[in-house]
């Protein structure tokens, strides 16, 4: 009886372990990343640069988008590997890279050390932050683009209202992320945000709602405001 007993608790055991593993894993998709802190790094970068990503993502869409860039200072929040952070950097004057992970910085700081260019290297900032405050100084920036991270800040009114007062008069604000519904890229439902949630969270911080697209790009919304003047 004893024998028996012990045997159906090792049975058990390995059952809990077997089941533990299982409900430890995380299914990740691109531009998941916040939501799976246990995937090693590097296939984080590989996720945000695979070349498939150019096909759903559209990056020339995306700034084409943001207007003329000539003479401007961006802020690419939620910039991850500077994906769109380089090819930003090429017309603007400035682009400020901003994370909250000083891994991604790193990696981007590796990235302009690496560039034959040194001048439009020396156009990169990076600049770590918090979920709750963008880290700009008053006016600071011209353009601020957002994309897959809207989804990821908690207090979005209050969010929305200190970025506003780090862009320029006039200037304008673009959120890039994934619309609701299932699809083969970005996070749960639960970590998705509607567009009518995000412009109503712009309008109360002090926005002017200029454009919402949610048909050029595959998986993606696009919306577009811009400083309402106080």
């Amino acid at each position: 009886m004893l024998r028996f007993s012990i045997i159906i608790i090792l049975f058990l055991a390995s059952c809990t372990s077997q089941n533990g593993q299982s409900d430890d894993r995380t299914v990740v998709t691109a531009d998941t990343i916040k939501s799976a802190p246990r995937e090693s790094f590097d296939l984080q970068v590989r996720k945000y640069e695979d070349p498939k990503r150019q096909t759903w993502q559209d990056p020339k869409f995306v700034i084409e988008a943001l207007g003329d860039l000539n003479g401007l200072i961006i802020a690419d929040i939620g910039s991850g590997t500077g994906y769109f952070t380089f090819q930003m950097a090429v017309p603007a004057k400035k682009v400020i890279a901003i994370d909250i992970e000083q891994r991604f910085l790193n990696y981007i700081e590796d990235r302009k050390n690496e560039m034959y260019d040194r001048e439009l290297a020396e156009k990169i900032e990076t600049r770590l932050t918090t979920p709750t405050n963008p880290s700009l100084l008053s006016n600071e920036v011209d353009v601020v683009l957002m994309v897959n991270t809207i989804g990821y800040i908690k207090s979005r009114n209050q969010y929305l209202s200190i970025l506003r007062d780090g862009i320029s008069k006039n200037g304008r604000l673009i959120i890039v992320d994934y619309k609701v519904g299932k699809m083969p890229v970005g996070p749960d439902e639960q970590s998705k945000v509607s567009e009518a949630d995000i412009i109503l969270a712009l309008e109360n911080a002090g926005f002017i709602l200029d454009k919402v697209d949610n048909q050029s790009l595959q998986y993606q919304y696009l919306i577009k405001a811009h400083k309402a003047p106080m």
